[in-house]
């Protein structure tokens, strides 16, 4: 089974080799990786091409963020299952692709995700992500697993779509109230239990936690909801920030 890897990147030199050889020292024997680069004004694009012989395709252009990038890496991917691994993250150990792979191989799915750990600079843990098995009814309480545990097959994004390129920052979260919740009932999805990425996060300030209660955000998950024709559940955005808050505490309870 082929499982394409999307990576985005821009002007991120420091981190950019640590996240393709978690990609490259993979057991699975058959991967395809795509690396898509924004027109990097450092070093990055340079690293990149010091791995240009294991990666299958290498774009390098200007492009209007991260979402429009990815949709240009998926897009080129002709893998039987498609994720991402973005610039300054990794893959949690070398077996993640073939245990995805195998789960595939021996489940009827069409998208599946996973747990993911939150890390800082030193590789310990801030926030704990583990998820839970799916449920619709989980979603308008405010479950929402790692982004980039998520893998699935072409059918999701030739039923579902790409990303939105006009939402800023969180285009993902849009896309998988498209993908697990509008289209839900529709797909096979399952979770793999098992940790599928690190996380890189820098320190969590009083301002990112109260963000997550602010008419801001609310008014984002609100259209989000809203633009594929949902109501947004009511509380939904302090259920969001409850399940923050006991990833943190189930960090500090792991240690």
């Amino acid at each position: 089974m082929k499982v394409s890897i999307v990576t985005i990147c821009y002007n991120n030199e420091k981190e950019i080799r640590a996240t393709i050889e978690s990609v490259l020292s993979q057991t699975h024997p058959d991967i395809e990786y795509i690396v898509v680069d924004g027109a990097s004004k450092d070093n990055s694009l340079s690293i990149i091409n010091e791995y240009k012989d294991r990666i299958a395709v290498i774009i390098s252009e200007p492009d209007h963020g991260m979402y429009e990038a990815l949709d240009k890496g998926f897009q080129r991917a002709t893998g039987d299952v498609i994720g991402m691994i973005h610039s300054g993250d990794r893959l949690h150990d070398e077996n993640v692709i073939a245990d995805i792979a195998k789960f595939y191989e021996t489940h009827d799915v069409d998208m599946t995700y996973g747990h993911s750990r939150i890390v800082n600079a030193q590789d310990v843990a801030q926030r704990i992500n583990k998820s839970p098995e799916y449920s619709m009814g989980l979603i308008r309480r405010g479950w929402m697993p790692s982004h980039q545990s998520i893998y699935c097959k072409k059918k999701v994004f030739d039923l579902c779509g790409y990303y939105r390129n006009d939402l800023g920052g969180g285009g993902d979260y849009e896309w998988f109230i498209r993908s697990f919740y509008k289209h839900g009932k529709e797909l096979k999805i399952a979770r793999v239990d098992r940790f599928v990425v690190k996380f890189a996060l820098g320190g969590q300030s009083t301002y990112n936690y109260s963000h997550k209660l602010s008419k801001k955000h609310f008014d984002y998950v609100k259209r989000c909801w809203q633009l594929n024709e949902l109501k947004p559940p009511c509380g939904i955005v302090y259920w969001m920030f409850s399940r923050k808050v006991k990833q943190f505490v189930l960090a500090k309870l792991s240690k």
